[in-house]
C-alpha cells in the first residue's frame, strides 16, 4: 500500500485558491437570488480562503525542506 499523499500542499493551496475565487464569483448572485444569506456566503468564502492559506503554509515549509 502507498502511504505518499495523491496531492501536493501546493496543488492543495492552488484549488483551494480557486475554490475562494469562485465562491467570491457565484455566490454573490446566490444571495442576490436568496438561495444563500449573505452571512453563510461570506463565512463559506472565509473558510476556504483560510483553508488555502493553511496549504500556503505547509507548502512554504515543505520548500524550505
Amino acid at each position: 500500500m502507498n502511504d505518499k499523499p495523491k496531492f501536493t500542499n501546493q496543488e492543495k493551496h492552488d484549488a483551494a485558491r480557486r475554490e475562494a475565487g469562485l465562491r467570491k464569483y457565484v455566490y454573490p448572485n446566490r444571495v442576490a437570488a436568496h438561495k444563500m444569506t449573505k452571512q453563510k456566503a461570506e463565512y463559506e468564502t472565509a473558510i476556504m480562503e483560510e483553508i488555502a492559506a493553511d496549504y500556503e503554509r505547509l507548502a512554504a515549509q515543505e520548500r524550505l525542506i
